[in-house]
């Protein structure tokens, strides 16, 4: 996707779980009613305030606590309604989460393989109904590699470059631009739970997206 050059008037859809959704309206979050407190409003406050004349609408579909089985299964219907040009999607880190969390209840888990195929899914779909899909893989606040969790979500991240070399998507990663932050200071002043972003680890997130979707500030122009 790229922002400096997308047509006025665009749709972006944003898909997630908790780190998307964060209190956004129902059914749909958008700039009239309420975008949550995510780095989709972010997005919308950065881009609107530079380039209101574009009238780029970002519309939150991200919903707590989903795996990517979930968002496969209302994919087409949310891009039915909202009708986007684009679309984001950020997804994985509770097909991780439910093996710990939930680890009594094995099938709300989602294995590897599965995420792959409804990532494949919804890219493959995406590839021929929309101008763009951006996958974001997800991402955990913590620097050592090692970590059983960690793993499991560099291992997702590797599924995303994938599906997004195979399908034509766009692939970001977030993890270096959050290590960065870790690096700075101690994983709490980002996160209470290394999953879920603060208010200021959501801005980097956006700023870094705009970055990856060559957004220019007017200020770079003058």
């Amino acid at each position: 996707m790229d922002l400096q050059n997308i047509e006025n008037g665009s749709v972006i859809l944003c898909s997630g779980d908790s780190v998307t959704d964060c209190g956004r309206a129902r059914p749909y979050g958008s700039y009239k009613d309420s975008l949550g407190e995510s780095y989709v409003k972010r997005l919308h406050e950065i881009v609107t305030a530079e380039y209101p004349e574009k009238e780029i609408k970002f519309v939150n579909a991200g919903i707590s606590g989903e795996t990517s089985r979930n968002v496969r299964n209302r994919w087409i219907s949310d891009c039915e309604a909202v009708k986007p040009d684009y679309a984001t999607l950020l997804i994985g880190v509770n097909d991780v989460w439910r093996q710990y969390d939930r680890w009594m209840d094995k099938d709300m888990a989602v294995g590897i393989d599965e995420y792959e195929d409804n990532l494949r899914h919804i890219a493959g779909w995406s590839a021929k109904n929309l101008k763009g899909l951006t996958i974001i893989a997800p991402f955990f606040l913590e620097l050592d590699r090692e970590e059983p969790f960690m793993k499991q979500i560099m291992a997702r991240a590797a599924v995303c470059e994938k599906i997004a070399r195979e399908t034509g998507a766009q692939f970001i990663s977030l993890q270096d631009e959050l290590d960065r932050l870790c690096r700075s200071r101690y994983t709490l002043s980002f996160s209470p739970d290394r999953v879920h972003p603060f208010p200021v680890t959501h801005t980097a997130i956006a700023l870094y997206l705009l970055k990856q979707w060559n957004f220019r500030f007017r200020f770079e122009e003058r």
